[in-house]
This record gives structure tokens, sequence and C-alpha cells, in this order.
């Protein structure tokens, strides 16, 4: 892998987003230990997670794609919003008692709210804490380093356009844990 062989980019349109959130379906449903063990199919993923995440982050623009420069291809996608909006979000809406088709986004959803009460300690302020909230690589791409770059280039983006000083991630699957250590 050359430096410039990748482009990593803001997603900025819809074509681009849809496109991102079918890629994270797809490997998400194929490769993280939970979805996989749940059979959870890449059509309900995007319905029920990745497509419903990406339309209401999308407009903050915070969200980042992979993309191969000489193909075009999209390989990598990651999901991100500021902490404090999505709270105010879930706070507005009162989705406290929705149960998610999916079990793992409930258990996420537990692990933000515990986070914001109980061990930020602070007080949540807009543009201070960026939400990774997932991240997925095609898998034939996988082992290149382009998700540690994808992070990085995400946490730069947020820490130098918007001020934001900390970034939450909930990480599921443990041969991706080393990409945000």
């Amino acid at each position: 892998m050359t430096e410039n062989e990748y482009a990593y980019e803001i997603i900025d349109n819809e074509t681009d987003a849809r496109h991102c959130a079918q890629l994270i379906a797809e490997e998400f449903s194929a490769h993280n230990p939970m979805t996989y063990f749940d059979q959870i199919t890449p059509t309900c993923f995007f319905h029920e997670t990745s497509w419903p995440l990406m339309k209401d982050m999308f407009p903050e623009y915070l969200s980042f794609l992979v993309r191969h420069r000489s193909t075009g291809e999209i390989i990598g996608a990651l999901i991100a919003g500021d902490l404090y909006l999505q709270h105010e979000k879930r706070q507005l809406c009162d989705t406290s008692n929705r149960l998610h088709a999916i079990p793992l986004d409930n258990l996420l959803v537990e692990m933000d709210n515990l986070f914001i009460s109980r061990d930020f300690r602070q007080e949540l302020k807009l543009n201070m804490v960026l939400h990774i909230e997932i991240c997925a690589i095609r898998m034939q791409h996988s082992g290149k380093g382009l998700g540690h770059q994808m992070v990085k280039a995400v946490c730069d983006h947020a820490r130098n356009k918007k001020g934001f000083q900390y970034v939450l991630v909930q990480v599921t699957n443990d041969a991706t844990r080393h990409i945000f250590k």
C-alpha cells in the first residue's frame, strides 16, 4: 500500500452515504461476531442500523469514507457524530422504551447512556465528544492500516474544524480493537 493509494473523505452526498451504509451492513453481517451469531442479514442491518445512523449523522459532516484512488471504489466507512446532539435527540424522542430489532443496538445505547451519566463526570457540551458509532473496512482490504488512518482523519478533522476534545468508541469486535489504540 502506498500512502497515496487511498483517499480519506468526508461523506458529503447521499449517494456515497447510502453506499457506505450498505458497505457497513455487509461487513458487519459477515464479520462482526455478535451480528453473525444473531444471524443478522445485511438487509436487516442496513434498514435497522447503518442507514438510520447514517441519515441521522450525515448532516454533521463528521462521517468518513476510504476510497481507492485508482478505481474510485469505496472500501471503508465510518459513521460519527456529536455525542451531545445524539443525546439531545434521544431525550427529545424519548426512545428509552423502544427496543431495537438488533439486540446489539440496545446494548450500545445503554452503554452510551452509562458513559454520559456515570463515567464522563462533566457536563456534556456541543462539539466536545466525538462519537464514533461504527466503522468497517472491506475484508479484502483489511490489515493495511486503513481503519486506523480513517479514524485518525476523522479525529483530526473533528478537532481542527469543530474543536472536539474527546472521542468515544464502543468496540464490539476484538479484531478491530487495535484500530482505536
